[in-house]
């Protein structure tokens, strides 16, 4: 286990899951973050770090050698559970120096971690739908 893991996160099952705010103080000391969300998520709403590597979960088995092995890295998605997956997946193929951004993207953002919202690909405009009382459905 690397150094920097050292009294971070919860050890469930032998693997390490953090807080936001461990995996934001841990990405300042040099971990990469390892996003598992499809590509198109990530272009959308993604983590202010310096260090993200973008493979997408269906895609991982291949992506996996291009990971750096020298450095800790820090698997996220939207929720968590991906990338729970997908670091027990890199543990069995041999990497030691991993851990898991427990509640992903959707806690990072609750605790007020930095993020980068592309404007360009939100979603905006009004909806054609609305919400009607059943009692109004076909009047």
């Amino acid at each position: 286990m690397d150094d920097l893991l050292r009294n971070k996160g919860i050890l469930i099952n032998g693997q390490v899951h953090l807080s936001p705010k461990e995996a934001h103080e841990l990405s300042l000391q040099g971990a990469v973050f390892v996003d598992v969300r499809e590509e198109f998520m990530s272009h959308i709403k993604t983590f202010d770090v310096t260090k993200i590597f973008i493979a997408p979960l269906r895609t991982f088995k291949e992506g996996l050698e291009k990971l750096p092995k020298n450095k800790l890295l820090i698997f996220v998605d939207a929720t968590g559970i991906k990338s729970k997956h997908a670091m027990e997946y890199a543990s069995e193929m041999g990497l030691a120096n991993i851990a898991n951004l427990a509640g992903g993207l959707v806690a990072w953002e609750r605790q007020g971690m930095p993020t980068i919202t592309y404007q360009r690909m939100r979603v905006a405009g009004h909806s054609r739908c609305e919400f009607v009382h059943k009692d109004h459905i076909g009047q």
